[in-house]
């Protein structure tokens, strides 16, 4: 039996994680992560922080919005255990879509998801200095601030 590669198991990971958040299913979206794991989001939502929280408000916002996702394209480097993934949202309820790209780090051994970093293609919002994610540590990570 031929054993899937690392981009193929990222690949099922984020595959069940995104079947999971459409099926409103709390436990499957829980089952993808690390039990420490953090979603980031752009400005004016704050970080989710674990498995449970990110599952339960997914699961939350498909009940109550009707929110249904597409994994438009997905590319892994292998050698990170990082994937991206362009998405798009369609509101049922309200008629709108949302665009964007989310960004998964894994981790290594078990290929449950540590974090994302999900980014929306909007507009800028001229009244901000800052354009980038709410509580994500970029001083940390190496990127210029």
């Amino acid at each position: 039996m031929v054993q899937p590669t690392v981009a193929q198991r990222m690949e099922q990971v984020v595959r069940t994680y995104i079947q999971g958040c459409n099926d409103a299913d709390a436990k499957m979206i829980a089952a993808c992560f690390l039990p420490e794991a953090v979603h980031y989001f752009p400005p004016g939502r704050t970080r989710w922080l674990g498995a449970v929280t990110i599952g339960g408000n997914f699961a939350k916002a498909v009940q109550e919005h009707g929110f249904h996702w597409s994994v438009d394209h997905l590319l892994s480097d292998v050698d990170r255990y990082a994937t991206t993934m362009e998405w798009t949202r369609i509101n049922r309820q309200h008629d709108r879509l949302v665009r964007g790209v989310d960004w998964f780090v894994f981790e290594p051994r078990t290929f449950s998801i540590q974090e994302i970093r999900c980014y929306y293609a909007a507009p800028l919002h001229a009244d901000m200095q800052r354009q980038q994610l709410i509580d994500f540590d970029y001083a940390a990570r190496g990127y210029p601030t």
